[in-house]
């Protein structure tokens, strides 16, 4: 699950060129245009960036995000990044213009229902439909919990065991960062991720395995490296008795009655059933985007979640992507999330700049799809007041 350079769960995203320093006010201004009449989007767009996004698209975005927040009353910020403040919302947007202060890059987050303090945006979280659970811990102190230790469906979250298990040979010298692996053709999962398009036979190195694990969530990445490493391991690490790959849960997901037989089986069965079902062609995408499977996913708690991510977060493969967090708050960010129809997991371990530790780790199982947009928002509303909370 990623937030960069998609459309997607919200945010839109079209970066045809970096944010370059031009004046603030032009920037400010060309928001406040579009925010005001998304209808014009058209004539302040360059050409580049016309191409990337019609602006019938544009606009409807702009109306999109109008609709659900109201008018703006002020826009703020600068060097490029800035925040459209509305009488319910902040949004967070990013913007680059080109030498004739027409718009070349163009960022919106989720916006960030205006909620007073924590426990009120974890409120809005528990109003959402479905299952709820959440967690967070300053140092070691709990700040905040509900069902903190049940575990739920959490997606690529589970990738977390993965990157431990690989941490702890780093360190122990069993192996080292630049040892090269070998795409092998049972290895290609389905995206998120770009490997399943390279070449059988790729020489790639660990490091850039994790890299793409954490960063783009890529599942043959990360199918790759548990093979490496050891499915065994990887649960052990979960604390899970058995533990699918990607391509496992897809093809388990595609046959409905293979994944019955899956859920009904003792944890010794499971994995040759799971062996029989990677051994199969990938299923199409559309196959398998319907609601989670019961039985066919990784299933963690909060207090897992944010264990792993204690031992794991200084890794560097972590700086790639932060998130639906404001980098700006933080010393550092750690972010691995994980969502599928009806399954949203967000978790992130945090150093504030006084130096605390800070995991939140929230998990939303549903029968249905999830407002992903408004629980991210949330989610970056909750870590904002978390890092104002310590000023």
């Amino acid at each position: 699950m990623t937030y960069r350079n998609t459309i997607a769960a919200g945010a839109m995203t079209v970066l045809a060129a970096a944010p370059q320093a031009f004046a603030t006010p032009a920037e400010i201004k060309a928001i406040e245009a579009l925010w005001q009449n998304p209808q014009d989007a058209g004539a302040l767009t360059a050409e580049s960036f016309a191409r990337a996004v019609p602006d019938d698209e544009l606009t409807a975005i702009i109306n999109r995000l109008r609709d659900e927040t109201g008018a703006a009353l002020s826009v703020t910020g600068d060097q490029g990044v800035y925040m459209i403040h509305t009488e319910t919302h902040e949004i967070p947007v990013q913007i680059a213009l080109d030498e004739n202060g027409q718009i070349t890059g163009l960022f919106f987050s989720p916006p960030e229902a205006l909620t007073e303090g924590p426990a009120a945006t974890l409120n809005a979280f528990e109003a959402m439909p479905g299952k709820i659970s959440y967690l967070v811990r300053s140092d070691d102190e709990t700040l905040f919990a509900k069902e903190a230790d049940s575990a739920l469906a959490v997606a690529s979250a589970f990738k977390l065991g993965v990157l431990k298990v690989l941490l702890d040979d780093i360190a122990s010298g069993t192996r080292d960062w630049q040892d090269i692996a070998t795409l092998q053709p049972e290895d290609k999962s389905l995206p998120t991720g770009r490997l399943q398009d390279f070449p059988d036979g790729s020489p790639l190195t660990l490091h850039t395995l994790a890299t793409l694990m954490i960063a783009e969530s890529d599942n043959t990445a990360t199918d790759m490296l548990m093979r490496i490493l050891g499915p065994g391991r990887v649960a052990g690490a979960l604390g899970l008795e058995s533990v699918l790959t990607t391509r496992a849960m897809f093809a388990l997901k595609a046959d409905p009655a293979l994944a019955a037989q899956y859920a009904a089986a003792s944890p010794r069965d499971r994995a040759a059933i799971a062996d029989r079902a990677i051994s199969r062609p990938l299923p199409a995408i559309a196959s398998v985007t319907g609601p989670a499977t019961d039985g066919v996913e990784w299933h963690l708690s909060n207090a897992k979640l944010c264990a792993l991510m204690r031992v794991v977060a200084e890794a560097d493969v972590f700086s790639v992507n932060p998130g639906p967090v404001r980098t700006r708050d933080w010393q550092s960010v750690a972010y691995k999330g994980g969502s599928e129809t009806g399954v949203l997991n967000l978790t992130a371990a945090l150093t504030g700049k006084d130096g605390r530790k800070i995991c939140v780790s929230v998990t939303i199982n549903n029968k249905t799809a999830i407002d992903e947009t408004t629980a991210v928002g949330l989610f970056t509303r909750l870590a904002h007041q978390l890092a104002e909370s310590g000023k």
